[in-house]
């Protein structure tokens, strides 16, 4: 996969991500399952993929992320949405849809073509 294909995979991932947490917090697994259900097992996000996304977001302010008690012993990490992220996710949308849009209208498929 060449440099740019990695870059758009991994921008796309990093917008669904910040899309999911704008309605919620969730830990790793909600985001992995979420992927997969909404896309109907379309697209998959490993667990060991998503943890360096979800550094990488946090690392730049987007996202932060706590530790939340679960049973009487167990913890997990939950990640939430900063509004620095909110705009990154607003930028980055802007930037899919404009390639979305453009892909849609090489393959002659504008307005449901």
């Amino acid at each position: 996969m060449g440099q740019n294909q990695d870059n758009f995979k991994r921008g796309t991932a990093e917008l669904l991500v910040l899309h999911l947490l704008q309605k919620e917090d969730l830990y790793g697994y909600q985001i992995t399952h979420a992927f997969e259900e909404k896309s109907m097992g379309v697209y998959t996000m490993l667990e060991g993929s998503l943890y360096p996304i979800l550094y990488r977001l946090t690392e730049a302010g987007y996202i932060s992320d706590y530790e939340k008690l679960v049973g009487k012993r167990r913890t997990r990490r939950y990640y939430h949405i900063e509004p620095k992220g909110k705009e990154y996710y607003k930028e980055i949308l802007a930037d899919y849809d404009a390639v979305a849009t453009s892909i849609s209208r090489i393959l002659d498929r504008e307005a449901g073509v």
